[in-house]
């Protein structure tokens, strides 16, 4: 059988549809330079993480803070990344901390740390995540319901408010999100994986809901699908390797680069795929979409419009 084709998802004014990276994400472009910035990447040891700390690191970002649970992978990328660094002439500097983002103490010791050693952080990504129980929620322990609520909302939450309440608050913050095709498709996705769906959705209007909340002067949030990628958690879950014509692992990882930037400034609060291609994201009829349409790419209920 062949692989089902990674890109079914569509939507009016984008017809350029990438599975990987192209000129207009590269992160050699002056325009997306994250030069002088400090990022901190959860679940950054691994995967769609790792990649994206990797884009951040080609974009000459001053320093990129991966963590995640698992203190050897997080070492191991750490070491990796450093080396790439060295190996470009990027002047990023690497650190790891193996850190459970789900855990509140841990999250607390975390940015303590990073107050205490006089680190800000410019750049916010919320990649760590869980895919849950793969089976009917009414046949799962609460303990296997809510654990996916815990990495996949709640640490949304905490890494959000301690992120807008250090630093410089002069300074424009960027939080990328990393969500995923699974916040809408119910009736593919959210069979197979209830509660990564279920949580997924939370976590985006979570997002949604602070910039809504928030100016996109003071802190600009952008969450975005990262593609078909066949990661570790995938294959853990089951996935078989053959199912997907798989994306390659380095498009999400510059276009969440590009998310960071000024150019991304008017999908704050809206929701993109990695796939679309941003020129014709930034065309005008998109944007004019976007601008005159405040429920568009946005979490919610299909069929009911509220009134002005």
């Amino acid at each position: 059988m062949a692989p089902i084709p990674s890109h079914t998802l569509t939507v009016p004014f984008i017809k350029t549809l990438h599975k990987s990276p192209y000129p207009a994400i590269s992160t050699t472009r002056p325009e997306l330079s994250q030069a002088g910035r400090t990022v901190l990447v959860t679940g950054g040891g691994s995967g769609i993480g790792l990649a994206i700390a990797r884009g951040f690191m080609q974009a000459s970002a001053a320093r990129v803070i991966i963590i995640g649970r698992r203190e050897n992978v997080i070492t191991e990328a750490a070491s990796e990344l450093n080396a790439e660094a060295k190996a470009i002439g990027s002047p990023t500097s690497i650190i790891g901390r193996s850190v459970d983002a789900s855990d509140p103490v841990a999250s607390e010791r975390l940015w303590t740390e990073l107050k205490n050693n006089g680190i800000a952080v410019d750049v916010l990504v919320l990649c760590a995540a869980a895919v849950g129980a793969l089976k009917p929620i009414l046949d799962m322990s609460l303990d296997e319901a809510w654990k996916p609520f815990e990495i996949n909302v709640r640490h949304f939450v905490d890494f959000s408010q301690r992120f807008g309440k250090q630093g410089d608050e002069s300074k424009k913050k960027y939080i990328v999100n990393v969500s995923s095709s699974a916040v809408h498709r119910f009736w593919t996705d959210a069979h197979m994986f209830p509660m990564y769906a279920t949580t997924k959705n939370a976590g985006t209007l979570v997002m949604q809901q602070i910039a809504k909340d928030t100016d996109a002067d003071k802190i600009q949030i952008v969450s975005f699908h990262p593609g078909s990628i066949l990661t570790e958690a995938a294959k853990d879950a089951g996935i078989p390797d053959d199912v997907y014509d798989w994306d390659d692992v380095a498009l999400p990882g510059q276009f969440a680069v590009w998310t960071a930037t000024e150019d991304a400034k008017f999908l704050h609060g809206r929701w993109v795929a990695a796939h679309w291609d941003i020129d014709e994201i930034k065309a005008p009829g998109f944007v004019k979409k976007v601008e005159s349409e405040r429920n568009y790419l946005r979490i919610g209920l299909v069929g009911i419009e509220e009134p002005l």
